[in-house]
């Protein structure tokens, strides 16, 4: 059997079958119809507003700001109203692909401010120190200029997938700074006679290696998608690489900016009374509540997690897995052999 490809002469839609029957009997639709060619081409017939108009569809080029295009196009667009437009015609833009871009930049925004607000808080609630809420409203800007700085560097523009990148990034840029502050205040309040140049310079011989393995460990989660082919890997490598270069850089300026900030902002607090105030007294006794709970909560978790449970935990995860691999005898052996 060949299939004839699509209709093009009346005969060959007249000799449409219908119906038949076991005498034989065929009913085609030119017995039942008249066949006539309507518009030899099929063009486009749109209203709007219940009125007739012209559609008119503008695709930017490759590499074009979208934006842009759509604020030159507006202008011309007005341009052309007034000195060609005749009477009784007027133009309407009825699809705006900005106003997507606009609300996904406004949302990065509103989220960039409710991280700074957030982290504020909750830094001057546990620290009590106005000057180390300030260090991340520093650092974390420097981490966000950096990575539209490498965005240019590898021709990526802003759009709704790197907008998104840019959103997930913003609370590791801030949970490394974060990090970086209360280790100072640690070392500080191990030792109230240290001032805040030794206490970071302690702290970061402390914590450098942790802040560098957990940046190349996250970095490593969304580097490899850069490399994936095909329709996937094209769509997923400008999240990637904004995701990657953030935390990159968020972690060079927990080693670089971060501690110069703390050594030259901070003061030597930890060890002196404070002034009785409400806000003073309500920190301290914030502070004294939260220690009493997670000791509790380390006292509790110390009982539970032992040898066995570990054990028995292990025992538990292996089985899942055996289970949920069951039907894939390779993977079973993968899992056995890697």
């Amino acid at each position: 059997m060949k299939y004839s490809g699509r209709f093009t002469t009346k005969e060959q839609y007249g000799n449409i079958i219908l119906k038949s029957n076991s005498k034989g009997e065929i009913l085609r639709l030119k017995d039942v119809a008249n066949i006539e060619f309507g518009s030899s081409m099929y063009d486009i017939y749109s209203n709007l507003n219940g009125r007739p108009s012209a559609a008119i569809a503008i695709k930017q080029s490759y590499g074009s700001n979208a934006s842009q295009v759509i604020e030159d196009v507006k202008e011309k667009l007005a341009e052309i109203k007034k000195s060609s437009f005749p009477k009784g015609v007027d133009y309407e833009i009825s699809y705006d692909a900005s106003k997507f871009l606009d609300a996904s930049i406004e949302k990065v925004l509103h989220t960039l401010v409710e991280a700074f607000i957030l982290v504020g808080l909750v830094v001057f609630l546990f620290l009590g120190d106005w000057r180390s809420t300030i260090i991340p409203a520093i650092a974390v800007p420097v981490s966000l200029i950096g990575t539209f700085i490498f965005m240019q560097f590898f021709g990526i523009t802003i759009n709704l997938v790197t907008l998104f990148a840019l959103v997930l990034a913003i609370g590791v840029v801030v949970d490394d700074a974060i990090v970086v502050i209360e280790a100072v205040h640690a070392k500080m309040e191990e030792d109230p006679h240290l001032g805040p140049l030794k206490a970071t310079k302690r702290a970061m011989h402390e914590i450098s290696g942790a802040i560098i393995a957990i940046t190349f460990l996250m970095a490593a989660v969304f580097i490899p998608i850069a490399f994936m082919s095909g329709p996937v890997g094209i769509f997923y490598r400008q999240f990637s690489i904004t995701m990657a270069t953030g935390i990159i850089l968020s972690g060079v300026v927990a080693l670089t900016l971060t501690p110069a900030l703390c050594a030259m902002m901070l003061k030597k607090t930890h060890g002196i009374a404070r002034k009785k105030s409400p806000l003073n007294n309500f920190l301290d006794g914030f502070n004294d509540k939260f220690n009493q709970l997670t000791g509790r909560y380390q006292g509790v978790l110390g009982k539970i997690v032992n040898k066995r449970a570990i054990t028995f935990g292990m025992f538990i995860a292996f089985c899942t897995g055996i289970f949920f691999l069951n039907n894939n005898p390779l993977g079973v052996i993968k899992l056995f052999v890697f």
